[in-house]
């Protein structure tokens, strides 16, 4: 179990603007609180510790990958398969739902995107194209976003097939792009870029079509994720891309004459590994505090974005609010006390996002940040 602290740079920026931000503690202490009580699950089970093969990893995704767990959150996992089929994987995600439910633990959500099997070969070999689902699509993007292996003890290989998968999936993005050159001036990643892009549109149409689906049932919890955690995924995955221009990483062992350095992505793709590994929040503020320099500007930046999300995991802890939240109709929403601390929070997070990626207020001809955004984002 991870017992460091996952928001350093989130606390620092915090320290600089003279606030605690209490929304993290919460979300740091609930997170560990779950993975124990995860692990405690799971070691009850038949087989305990020794339940994970050789070709399985148990990945926690959703508010578990981000160390965003709070009261009422679901325990999300996938069940990440890479190797020959196995009548043994179905069995063992079923040991894995039943150890949760034993100890009253809350199942993944009804979507099917979470608490199943994943299988490594749709993940790396269908991305675009005819084949590539939503869920494919979805499964594939949160791999790279919002997951995290955890190991029921020092002999599975759950970390090493977690690894494997994903340096595969960013093999893919990196050296199957046609326009990514690591020794060319552009270093934007755009076959990543693209993708992560639609992901974020297929989000907002599936939160269209499971309204209509489902007949508004919990539309408003929807609603105010997409507002704000969905959407800080988003701006995680961008800071990403940009990063990559922003500030190139080295060619390890690049040699006297161009023609023989053996200039690689593989830069690039460790760079991305150690993305995958680090909380989309905590991502951000490293980024905010690398590439934004201009004191007031930071300022308001950390307030409007890591402030509002603190409030907003504040908000998110409260039993009841999460309870109106997925109760409510769309008759009572403008009158909802609840509803409306969620707009005004989705507001202030996405006007500090603005101000970060495409300088707003501000002039975007000298913003390294708001150029590449303008360059890539839109046309």
């Amino acid at each position: 179990m991870n017992t460091k602290d996952p928001f350093p740079s989130v606390r620092m920026l915090a320290h600089e603007v003279g606030q605690t931000w209490t929304g993290y503690d919460l979300a740091a202490n609930g997170t560990a609180k779950a993975e124990k009580a995860l692990l405690e699950a799971l070691h009850s089970a038949p087989g305990g510790d020794r339940i994970l093969g050789p070709d399985v990893s148990l990945v926690l995704c959703g508010s578990f990958a981000r160390y965003e767990m709070l009261s009422g959150s679901d325990y999300d996992w996938s069940l990440l398969i890479d190797g020959v089929v196995n009548n043994s994987h179905a069995v063992l995600a079923r040991t894995i739902e039943t150890a949760l439910k034993n100890k009253e633990l809350p199942s993944p959500g009804t979507s099917g995107t979470f608490g199943n099997m994943v299988f490594s070969h749709e993940l790396v070999h269908r991305i675009g194209g005819g084949a590539d689902s939503n869920a494919n699509l979805t499964r594939r993007m949160l791999m790279l976003l919002e997951s995290r292996p955890i190991s029921l003890s020092a002999a599975d290989a759950s970390n090493d097939v977690w690894e494997n998968v994903l340096n595969n999936i960013l093999e893919r993005y990196f050296e199957e792009d046609v326009h990514f050159a690591p020794a060319s001036e552009r270093k934007i990643p755009r076959f990543l870029f693209n993708d992560l892009t639609r992901y974020w549109r297929t989000i907002g149409v599936d939160y269209a079509a499971k309204h209509r689906e489902q007949d508004g049932h919990k539309w408003a919890i929807r609603n105010a994720k997409l507002r704000l955690s969905r959407k800080l995924l988003f701006a995680s995955g961008m800071a990403f891309c940009l990063g990559c221009q922003l500030a190139p990483p080295t060619q390890d062992g690049q040699k006297l004459f161009a023609w023989e350095s053996g200039i690689t992505a593989d830069p690039f793709i460790k760079r991305a590994r150690a993305f995958s590994r680090t909380p989309a929040l905590e991502y951000l503020a490293a980024f905010v505090d690398s590439f934004v320099t201009d004191k007031p500007k930071r300022a308001q930046i950390a307030q409007r974005v890591f402030g509002t999300y603190s409030e907003w995991l504040e908000l998110m802890n409260d039993k009841n609010n999460r309870d109106i939240l997925e109760k409510l109709n769309h008759s009572d929403a403008n009158q909802n006390v609840v509803f409306e601390k969620v707009r005004v929070l989705g507001s202030e997070f996405a006007k500090g996002l603005e101000l970060l990626f495409f300088n707003q207020d501000h002039q975007t001809e000298t913003d390294p940040i708001a150029r590449l955004s303008l360059q890539y984002i839109g046309f």
